[in-house]
């Protein structure tokens, strides 16, 4: 599926107001197919600056991964993250809470949709992580194992939690008892413990406040296909990308992800987000 860009446009009240974001220049993302039959995933920027301030002051970031192995992946992953989308916008109230309400809605939205379509077994399913930003602060809810990154200072960091069985097995490595190299081939290393099957969700992650932010920090979100590079890989490309705009980081982690030529290369979405 290709993307959505739902946008607004506001004037600026005040000069002393915090720069707005600039598409492309400070948010962009780039998808790749890869080896699969189907792109299953799916992503949106939204403008959800308050009413009060200027467009694109806050922005929202929302991936959906479909399950492949799952009824309409694709699908999945378009009516979960554009029901989260909607949700976000129509609640009030604190942001955290708008972010619950909205993957809540996305799930429910996907069990209606499963239980008025007969014979679908396994119910259609997405991974979710949703990514409230500012230039300051930044708040987050996922379910499923997509990531999400933080580049500072020349350190790459995942600060969401990966809800696929891959912590539990490197757990066991990491006690001894089976090799590293037996987890990073585990069979069931990218199994989901919870995703957004219109069932209750078994795992949410959120944090408890915002995380501050600072001039020069990258954000990255991303379907579980970005996972072809190395955390050093990414490091690598993002010390050269801090020269540069968000279009053109996020063109750039394709292109490596392209250049390996995995032959069982899932999809990939890549969501940059520049801190100026």
């Amino acid at each position: 599926m290709s993307a959505t860009h739902v946008l607004t446009d506001r004037v600026p009240l005040f000069d002393t107001e915090p720069p707005a974001f600039i598409q492309e220049q400070d948010f962009a993302a780039r998808q790749y197919r890869g080896r699969r039959d189907n792109q299953e995933d799916y992503y949106a920027f939204a403008d959800v600056a308050e009413p009060e301030e200027p467009s694109l002051q806050r922005l929202l970031l929302v991936i959906g991964d479909g399950l492949g192995a799952h009824a309409g992946g694709s699908v999945a992953s378009y009516i979960g993250v554009n029901a989260f989308v909607r949700a976000f916008h129509e609640q009030e109230g604190p942001h955290s809470w708008k972010l619950k309400h909205a993957v809540e809605t996305a799930n429910e939205t996907l069990g209606y949709i499963t239980s008025r379509m007969p014979n679908v077994a396994p119910p259609m399913g997405t991974t979710m992580v949703g990514v409230l930003i500012t230039q300051q602060t930044m708040e987050w809810i996922s379910v499923g194992d997509s990531p999400l990154f933080l580049f500072r200072d020349g350190e790459l960091l995942r600060i969401n939690a990966d809800h696929s069985l891959s912590p539990l097995i490197d757990a066991r490595a990491e006690r001894g008892e089976i090799t590293t190299e037996e987890a990073e081939n585990h069979p069931d290393r990218h199994t989901l413990q919870s995703a957004l099957l219109g069932l209750p969700i078994m795992m949410i992650d959120a944090p408890a406040a915002p995380m501050p932010l600072k001039k020069g920090d990258i954000v990255i979100a991303a379907s579980d296909g970005i996972f072809t590079l190395t955390d050093k890989a990414l490091e690598e490309l993002l010390s050269f990308g801090k020269h540069t705009t968000a279009d053109k980081i996020a063109d750039a982690i394709i292109f490596a992800i392209r250049r390996i030529n995995n032959d069982r290369q899932d999809n990939t979405t890549v969501g940059v987000v520049k801190i100026s």
